[in-house]
């Protein structure tokens, strides 16, 4: 595990315009005394209100807020899920928007989670709701603890943190009843509760009527076991095996004139009482049809409708740093990076960013790094100087600029820690062959290699890995100027 570990913080935001600025002020405090690193989603699940002017203003005056606006209420836990989705961290905190999880706590889910433990959940000792439906949450999560077949604290909602390595497998369930509880106890993760006083909602009231937590509880049993199939056949053969025995006594009773052969009364409640079974038998039964049929249309669990991600920054809040972009151009010596890295750093200023070009031969002498040539040209000093760069990007655009650099092929641990450690980094790796280098190197550097071949060479003889998963490709195309690859750059990194 890192020092500085990124972390990210989901949360689903409905009818709760007046909570997103003092939830974004005490998560950016809270988060700063854990890591340096921190990103907060916040998913805008077709909220009425204005929760979505809300998000955008916190997205312009701090990067590290992403909103996430969806086409319509899909409801609370596949909202959860869209911002599980995009969540970058090491680790994971979902949690509600409306301030009754105290972000203050994530200081003791972290340091729980940091000793050891991937799934370490709020337990809140005190909930401040009604005595009335406090009763009612003990009562729903223990049925559907018996009949979902998993073991539900209705003291714990979805206030957690978890490990990277759990919120990859939770990516992979995809079923339509979503349930952040259910799901992680499918898993099987050990998870650990820490104990955490609720606070009471900081503004607005619960969409959560008594009406859609039974309808809530209905499907996820549904969703998540099949025992009320069992125990409507359980019922039916009780029900038959009760009728069996009272017409066997009443046949008994009757031939011992005892009592009088019941008439059409007993007749037609019996029909009834046992047509009434069939039917909800088979309802149950259609309930799980239909359950089975939502699933086999695979349907997206959500449809994002926008974001605030590549949005420029409009000021900065005092105390805080902000990041601005940065667009890293790599690809091998000849290949071109440096013209198309004035193209992009041209263009963007003509759009009124400021942009700090970070190239080649001028910045080495300013970092005080010779990357050799020769024997002299080893893996170690160019490591160096990348990460020099690495450190120098992140430097600059914290200060709000947006960098442009252009470098070899990087190295794959190089790779890792911008990702990791850069917001809005955005990489592009331009591929050309080595037939085409040929034409651009005077100096003979590529003439060993077969014709056709794309190899990693920073210029003379040192391996230098391909990039992991870049953000965008140029393949080499023969005529096409630089000018308009870089509006293609541009144009892609708003988007991305």
């Amino acid at each position: 595990m890192s020092d500085h570990p990124l972390i990210s913080v989901v949360s689903p935001v409905y009818r709760a315009e007046d909570c997103i600025g003092e939830l974004c002020e005490r998560l950016r405090r809270t988060l700063g005394e854990i890591s340096e690193d921190f990103e907060i989603i916040l998913i805008e699940d077709g909220s009425p209100d204005g929760s979505w002017n809300k998000i955008q203003q916190e997205a312009r005056i701090d990067n590290r807020v992403t909103g996430i606006r969806l086409t319509k209420n899909f409801g609370q836990h596949r909202a959860i899920t869209a911002g599980i989705d995009a969540a970058r961290g090491e680790w994971v905190v979902v949690m509600d928007c409306d301030l009754q999880d105290p972000p203050e706590a994530i200081r003791a889910l972290y340091a729980k989670a940091a000793g050891g433990h991937e799934v370490v959940v709020a337990r809140f000792e005190e909930r401040k709701e009604s005595k009335l439906r406090q009763k009612f949450s003990k009562i729903f999560w223990s049925m559907l603890s018996w009949f979902a077949g998993l073991n539900f604290d209705y003291q714990v909602g979805n206030f957690r943190i978890m490990s990277r390595r759990v919120v990859d497998q939770h990516k992979k369930y995809r079923e339509q009843v979503r349930l952040l509880g259910g799901i992680n106890g499918l898993m099987g993760f050990p998870q650990i509760s820490v104990p955490v006083q609720r606070d009471v909602r900081f503004a607005g009231e619960t969409s959560y009527s008594f009406r859609k937590l039974f309808s809530a509880a209905v499907q996820t049993t549904v969703a998540y076991s099949d025992k009320p199939l069992r125990v409507s056949v359980y019922f039916g053969f009780f029900v038959a095996a009760l009728s069996l025995f009272t017409g066997l006594l009443i046949l008994v009773l009757g031939l011992r004139g005892l009592v009088e052969v019941p008439g059409w009364v007993s007749v037609m409640v019996s029909l009834y009482f046992v047509g009434g079974l069939i039917i909800a038998n088979l309802g149950v039964l259609g309930y799980y049809i239909g359950k089975v049929f939502d699933e086999t249309k695979r349907r997206p669990l959500y449809v994002v409708a926008e974001t605030t991600i590549g949005r420029p920054i409009s000021r900065k809040v005092a105390g805080n740093e902000l990041a601005g972009r940065v667009l890293w151009i790599t690809g091998l010596s000849g290949a071109g990076k440096s013209t198309l890295a004035r193209e992009v750093a041209t263009l963007l200023r003509a759009q009124g960013e400021s942009v700090f070009l970070l190239d080649g031969d001028e910045i080495r002498e300013a970092l005080d790094a010779d990357a050799g040539t020769g024997k002299n040209h080893l893996r170690k000093t160019r490591l160096v100087l990348a990460r020099r760069y690495s450190s120098l990007s992140r430097v600059i655009s914290a200060q709000g600029l947006t960098v442009v650099v252009a470098t070899i092929s990087l190295f794959r641990e190089v790779h890792e820690w911008n990702r990791k450690n850069i917001p809005n980094y955005f990489e592009v790796y331009l591929k050309v062959p080595v037939e085409e280098l040929r034409k651009r190197d005077p100096k003979k550097i590529y003439k060993k290699f077969e014709s056709g071949e794309i190899t990693n060479v920073a210029g003379l003889d040192l391996k230098i890995d391909e990039p992991v998963s870049p953000d965008l490709v140029f393949e080499f195309e023969q005529g096409k100027p630089a000018s308009v690859l870089a509006r293609i750059l541009v144009e892609r990194a708003k988007i991305a």
